[in-house]
């Protein structure tokens, strides 16, 4: 019997050599040094040949300008509260909406009331329900009706 020579601990060297990846590594990171310092001079370039006309900060020099319209809240949780308060008085009151054509406004209680004693209005003659039959009783039938 012949003996096996013991192998060695390591990598296998047939897949990947070490010595490409590595001047691959350094390559990248040089090009990546040559990208930044390309840049950083066309900023400098750029900076020199076409000077802004504008100071570095005008908000440095003027700070009491007032922000153009339209201006943000100041207090929004009491205007929260107002807007709130404003729209509670209205869902529980009556009133106008157009005169001219008698239309008005009036409270949620009152109009869930009505709809509940005179139900939600029906599509008319000509439309997909012609029948001039509730939705709900609609459905009664339809559950009504023996399948085949």
């Amino acid at each position: 019997m012949a003996e096996e020579t013991p192998k060695r601990a390591g990598y296998e060297v047939r897949d990947v050599s070490v010595r490409v990846v590595t001047w691959s590594a350094i390559g990248l990171v040089a090009c990546g040094i040559l990208i930044f310092i390309g840049t950083a001079g066309l900023y400098r370039f750029f900076k020199h040949a076409h000077p802004s006309p504008d100071p570095a900060s005008r908000i440095v020099l003027h700070p009491a300008i007032a922000a153009p319209e339209p201006r943000l809240q100041t207090m929004p949780a009491s205007d929260l509260k107002h807007f709130q308060a404003d729209e509670d008085a209205r869902l529980h009151s009556y009133g106008w909406i157009d005169r001219q054509h008698s239309i008005i406004h009036l409270p949620i209680e009152r109009a869930m009331d009505l709809v509940a004693q005179r139900g939600l209005p029906t599509r008319g003659p000509g439309t997909n329900n012609s029948s001039g039959k509730t939705p709900e009783q609609l459905q009664q039938e339809k559950a009504a009706a023996t399948k085949p």
